[in-house]
């Protein structure tokens, strides 16, 4: 990770991707903040699809599961790519903070879970992305506004 980061930043904590600086590029870092956010839907979705359906776990715990680790690799990736880590608190509160912010995602996801496939009768994938797709805009204005 520390050699990838190292290639996208260079020593005045700059953004640069096949050689373009986006470091000041609201609009190139949301369009690949909702890359790295697609790559984390499909982790989580190809997690929670492993966990219900061949270990079937229930829908609900497979849900905290899978958007944990999710969480982990958009937390990384995030950091490498979208925001400057460290900047504006140490890593530490920084990391706590991310995690708050996705416990709060994750219980909007459980919600919207709990709603999709208790009330409405979704099969748990359809509410899965139904969720992961409404959840994606809080984690990315929550982030941007108070973390980093």
């Amino acid at each position: 990770m520390k050699v990838v980061k190292n290639r996208l930043e260079n020593n005045n904590g700059q953004k640069k991707i096949f050689g373009i600086d986006y470091t000041d590029n609201e609009q190139i870092k949301v369009l690949i903040y909702l890359c790295i956010g697609g790559t984390a839907a499909l982790i989580e979705w190809g997690c929670f699809y492993g966990l219900n359906h061949w270990l079937n776990i229930n829908y609900l715990l497979a849900t905290a599961l899978a958007f944990m680790f999710s969480t982990l690799c958009h937390y990384v990736l995030g950091n490498i790519f979208v925001f400057n880590s460290g900047t504006r608190y140490e890593r530490k509160k920084e990391l706590s903070l991310v995690f708050l912010v996705s416990t709060i995602g994750l219980l909007f996801n459980l919600l919207l879970m709990g709603l999709f496939v208790g009330f409405f009768a979704w099969s748990a994938m359809t509410a899965k992305v139904a969720a992961s797709a409404i959840v994606v805009v809080w984690n990315y204005l929550s982030r941007k506004k108070w973390i980093f």
